[in-house]
């Protein structure tokens, strides 16, 4: 019987961060003696198996259509996870079908139901087209939410929302963050540069992330050229989604203030490694995150970072590894942060390395959540 089975979505990296955090997660699981499998709908990606050997992934097509593709609908999945004995079933998600499936599973086996929301239910998330979530919840899962023996929170501040929603227990298990190859940075910053040589000979503001209204992306770009940034520009790189490379690019070069004052390059981000290596300064300022695993990316890369005080990192303030601050106050502390010498933005970045290196590990977020399974009842 296995320990845990968990559900994904999507392992495409075209949607955002559970692509890759929930198989770190269920691999750790596995390295601390678990028994685990993880189930997904669509194809699983080139190299997946070389970034996690050893992990059962069990891959089921999308039904046909539209509305299969668009709410997830897998034909084989449901009857998988009823005849796949386990513990506990960890579905990752909220707002399509597979979450669905894990509730009737789980009821079937009469076993634990955990549900990550990542961020989908988090208060921004819940706004926005809230009449289209509504449905979902009727239709496309209906009681999931109820059924639900635990949750799993990847922040305080997540889980404070959870707790104002739900009855059923919270764990608290943030992401890992892994530290990047040495020898990876060389190759990545080429690869940058040869694609991009208007990067060259420029300090570099990093934004990556998932081009969505969620991230203010628009916004940021608008802040950046609303003045003069000399010897800046900022990078503006990451995977369309809601908005499309030419609506941003074509952002970046409109208004009044001259674009060589205040460059912007936006780029497509799927084709090219990691930006990390290129960046002094790394910039977030989204509505809402329920985690942000771009912050810990940066920072475990060396780069102190800029973000909202709605997104969970306001310890920032305290390790001196950036910022964290109220919209209002944004264009302040950009403008405090590009003001500082390279050697000053260097000292903040390697503070928040040695910080999220001590803190966010994927085997600390394993133990936590082996822990909290047997602590459920059916």
């Amino acid at each position: 019987m296995l320990d845990v089975l968990h559900i994904t979505s999507s392992l495409d990296p075209r949607h955002g961060g559970p692509s890759r955090t929930v198989p770190a997660l269920a691999a750790a699981q596995l390295a601390a003696g678990a028994y685990v499998q993880l189930a997904t709908v669509g194809p699983v990606p080139p190299g997946f198996v070389a970034r996690f050997p050893g992990l059962p992934v069990h891959a089921f097509s999308a039904r046909p259509g539209p509305l299969g593709a668009a709410l997830a609908c897998a034909t084989g999945m449901e009857s998988f996870l009823r005849r796949t004995p386990a513990r506990a079933i960890h579905v990752h998600g909220v707002w399509l079908r597979p979450l669905h499936y894990a509730a009737l599973a789980a009821a079937h086996q009469r076993i634990p139901l955990i549900i990550a929301p990542r961020g989908m239910l988090e208060p921004w998330a819940r706004a926005h087209h809230a009449w289209k979530k509504r449905l979902a919840a009727a239709f496309v899962h209906p009681r999931a939410f109820a059924a639900a023996a635990g949750w799993h929170a990847t922040s305080q501040q997540e889980a404070d929302h959870l707790r104002a929603l739900f009855a059923a227990p919270v764990c608290v298990a943030p992401n890992g963050v892994a530290e990047p190859a040495p020898a990876h940075s060389a190759p990545a910053r080429a690869a940058w540069l040869a694609a991009y040589p208007e990067l060259h000979d420029t300090r570099v503001a990093l934004f990556y992330g998932r081009l969505h209204a969620k991230k203010r992306v628009a916004e940021l770009i608008s802040l950046w050229r609303s003045r003069p940034r000399p010897g800046w520009t900022l990078l503006v790189a990451g995977i369309p989604e809601g908005h499309t490379i030419a609506e941003l690019a074509s952002l970046a070069t409109a208004g009044v203030v001259p674009r060589a004052s205040a460059p912007v390059v936006v780029a497509d981000g799927r084709a090219l490694p990691a930006p990390y290596p290129l960046a002094e300064l790394f910039l977030l300022p989204s509505h809402s995150e329920n985690f942000g695993q771009a912050v810990a990316e940066a920072l475990v890369a060396g780069v102190p970072v800029l973000v909202t005080d709605t997104l969970p990192w306001r310890e920032l303030n305290v390790v001196g590894a950036g910022r964290s601050v109220a919209w209002a106050d944004y264009p302040a502390a950009l403008d405090e942060l590009l003001a500082q010498p390279r050697e000053q933005l260097l000292a903040a970045g390697s503070a928040g390395r040695t910080w999220v290196s001590r803190e966010f590990t994927w085997a600390a977020a394993a133990r936590r959540l082996l822990d909290f399974y047997p602590t459920l009842a059916p």
